[in-house]
């Protein structure tokens, strides 16, 4: 593996730590077999990622680019289209002594630059690798890891004694390799994210804009330092942090998702759509209703009153067989009633979300025998009821 060993950058270290063949060479940060879908049938191969390296005193700063250069035929989605949003055009950049690139990338984050080169590298490697994926699900930029040191196969960081020990690995097998976004990460979405991470899943990737803020604490899994707060960092990247002990696969995108902004998701076999304004959920869900990426869309309408808190959990699963089906039991605007206004978050209640959210998917992808076909289901705070409603019950009312 190439590597830069004088450097003591911690980016590009982070960036070996977690298997990615990268080195500085001449101002560029160098990524070698990126797995990507050739083009004419090509099938799966491996490419050259090059980013510009922008340094201070000889250590990555905050990038100033968002531009990447390409070694290799044109990267294609898995139908072997070229992905021509990406592709600006042809550029013989010398990329390094006696490579030149054979392609210019462009993708920058909406509004900003990137915050560092871990995120510039990884977002590139995230957007071509997922595709070949698709293909091959056992395609992976992350070819070894530092010198010296063991490192564990697969997406975890040590190894799934518990799935061994369950006697469930059959069952795994059939959500491993997959590539998840999570859009919203508070209570019920953080809780997702915990569940999620547990999973064979190869990448996990975070969408929210907030700033990790004091009362999130009181309704995210695990336990937060008070220093943690003070930083005020954002959401996603401290879940990543957290998160990323035990997965290898957690990318943070520190954006809101909404019409202009949900082609990232393109990317994903399966999207939690997490979020707590009602009227941003139509363009996300018309988007992954288009593109045929099946999602699970999750809500609670919670209120104080005298007696107690009352209200219930939604949990809506979508596929491009019943989207348009269940679009009616979605929330496209403000309740109301003033209970999704009220944002009433109780914890134990994200996590029954989460908890009915990750079955929903895991159900759907055979890892849950199931005895009937349901889609839509609703927790009753103050009876402990689950109503459950699939494609039968609607067609039966009819």
């Amino acid at each position: 593996m190439s590597r830069s060993p004088t450097s003591p950058d911690p980016q590009l270290t982070r960036l070996l730590d977690e298997g990615y063949d990268v080195t500085l060479v001449d101002g560029m940060l160098i990524v070698r077999h990126v797995p990507y879908v050739a083009p004419a049938g090509g099938g799966v191969r491996t490419g050259t990622l090059a980013v510009i390296a922008s340094l201070s005193g000889n250590v990555l700063d905050r990038p100033r680019s968002h531009t990447a250069w390409w070694v290799g035929a044109r990267p294609c989605d898995a139908n072997g289209r070229p992905l021509e949003l990406l592709i600006v055009g042809d550029d013989p950049r010398r990329i390094m002594p006696g490579v030149n690139a054979d392609l210019q990338l462009c993708n920058k984050p909406k509004g900003r630059e990137f915050h560092d080169h871990h995120e510039y590298v990884t977002t590139y490697v995230a957007i071509i690798c997922a595709h070949a994926q698709r293909l091959d699900p056992l395609a992976t930029a992350r070819v070894g890891g530092p010198p010296g040191r063991t490192t564990a196969a697969g997406p975890f960081r040590y190894a799934d004694t518990a799935t061994a020990r369950a006697g469930t690995g059959e069952a795994a097998e059939r959500i491993a390799g997959r590539s998840i976004g999570i859009v919203g990460l508070g209570g019920t979405g953080s809780y997702v994210l915990d569940l999620v991470a547990k999973c064979p899943v190869q990448a996990i990737h975070l969408y929210d804009a907030d700033r990790f803020e004091q009362h999130n604490a009181f309704r995210c899994p695990g336990a937060f330092a008070i220093e943690d707060l003070r930083a005020a960092p954002d959401k996603v990247d401290l879940l990543t942090r957290v998160y990323s002990r035990l997965h290898r696969g957690i990318v943070p995108h520190p954006m809101r998702i909404d019409a202009a902004t949900a082609p990232m998701l393109d990317l994903h076999d399966f999207v939690f759509v997490c979020v707590d304004d009602g009227a941003a959920r139509p363009p996300i869900l018309a988007h992954l209703a288009a593109r045929g990426i099946p999602y699970v869309d999750v809500g609670m309408g919670l209120s104080m009153t005298g007696d107690g808190i009352v209200g219930a959990v939604r949990t809506t699963l979508g596929t491009p067989a019943t989207h348009d089906a269940v679009a009616s039991r979605i929330p496209s605007t403000g309740d109301p009633a003033g209970l999704y206004a009220a944002n009433v978050q109780i914890a134990e209640l994200n996590a029954l979300n989460a908890a009915l959210a990750v079955m929903a998917w895991k159900r759907m992808a055979g890892f849950y025998a199931t005895g009937r076909d349901f889609d839509h289901g609703v927790f009753v705070v103050e009876t402990g009821a689950m109503h459950r409603e699939g494609r039968g019950d609607r067609e039966a009312r009819r």
